[in-house]
């Protein structure tokens, strides 16, 4: 589940600044801003959902011996 929402956040993140980045009233600034405030977050999202799949290889890896 946390992996769905990880990239869920991701790509709105990414449609926002995609489609933002085409009106000037867009502030692009701002919107940068805000990514660099939260990728602390979207980092710590992104390794755990890493980590959890490396374990779930390993168990996966272990019980087939």
């Amino acid at each position: 589940m946390a992996k769905k929402i990880t990239l869920a956040i991701l790509i709105i993140s990414f449609t926002i600044g995609c489609i933002g980045s085409w009106f000037e009233v867009f502030n692009m600034d701002a919107f940068t801003k805000f990514l660099i405030h939260f990728s602390p977050f979207y980092l710590g999202l992104i390794a755990s959902i890493g980590t959890n799949s490396a374990i779930e290889k390993v168990k996966k890896l272990n019980s087939t011996q």
